[in-house]
């Protein structure tokens, strides 16, 4: 009885195993949206967050309705030598950039900080399609409130992206031609970085994947490319540096790499900020 019972266990405990393992990976696909994403709204913390020169863009996708928000050029000239796109982390907001920018306004610079669906004040649910379809709305509602052609604007383009930004940057970047990117703790792939936090078994699960490697690849192409700079954490435990040291390595003609010491994912901002206004003036 003993023997059938030892023979039982062992003929049930592939079975529990797989089933286990079929369970595990139910859950991360069908919770992987809001493993990726962490929508929020502005909340009072961020009633004077917007200088008061500073302008909501309202425009619609298929997502539903977008605000995007655009700081202008202190001059009294139709364009800013400049126009710099920013792209939050995943957990952040627009807004989140502007503590940054105000430290350092240039007088040749304006700022168009863009939302995804369904965070800040915009409607919907993110996707990489959602996403790239609101950056690019973004850029058509700021040239229509500055009354110019989008080609004039896109003239003096500029992109600046921290974490999940720098991928939705990178993306737009091969929609558009621009003159220099800034990415703080970016990724090789997300199914790469999210092999690191999940294992590389479920990576595979992911229905969508940022290819930072191969949107680098396109950018170095160009004639002229763009000039990129990359700032990573050497404390970074959420993205390895590694992936920012192997992407600079791989496209050295065009990246130069940042590495910022004791920094983690959220303090290398601020530890680099200096730094990376620097670039941004460059």
């Amino acid at each position: 009885m003993r023997t059938r019972r030892h023979r039982r266990w062992w003929i049930w405990l592939p079975v529990c195993v797989c089933l286990a393992f079929f369970a595990i990976a139910s859950f991360f696909f069908f919770r992987q949206h809001s493993m990726l994403y962490h929508p929020q709204p502005y909340d009072p913390r961020y009633a004077y967050s917007l200088p008061q020169d500073g302008v909501e863009l309202h425009f619609t996708t298929f997502a539903g309705k977008q605000v995007a928000f655009y700081l202008p050029q202190g001059t009294d000239s139709r364009l800013p030598r400049r126009v710099w796109v920013a792209f939050c982390g995943n957990g952040s907001l627009a807004l989140d950039w502007t503590w940054l920018i105000v430290q350092d306004r240039q007088s040749d610079e304006g700022f168009l900080l863009i939302d995804y669906p369904g965070y800040g004040k915009s409607e919907g649910y993110a996707t990489i399609a959602t996403t790239r379809a609101a950056a690019d709305k973004a850029l058509d509602a700021l040239a229509n409130h500055l009354h110019v052609d989008e080609s004039e604007i896109e003239s003096r383009l500029n992109l600046i992206g921290h974490s999940w930004g720098t991928a939705a940057a990178l993306d737009f970047a091969t929609r558009h031609p621009v003159q220099h990117v800034i990415l703080i703790a970016v990724f090789t792939t997300l199914r790469e970085e999210a092999a690191t936090m999940v294992g590389s078994p479920f990576s595979h699960l992911l229905i969508e994947n940022y290819d930072n490697r191969r949107a680098l690849r396109e950018l170095s192409r160009r004639s002229p490319s763009p000039k990129i700079d990359i700032f990573h954490g050497t404390n970074d435990d959420i993205i390895p540096i590694r992936m920012s040291r192997e992407l600079a390595e791989t496209f050295p003609s065009i990246v130069k790499f940042h590495p910022v010491a004791s920094g983690d994912h959220i303090s290398v901002i601020g530890k680099a900020a200096n730094e990376i206004l620097e670039a941004m003036r460059q």
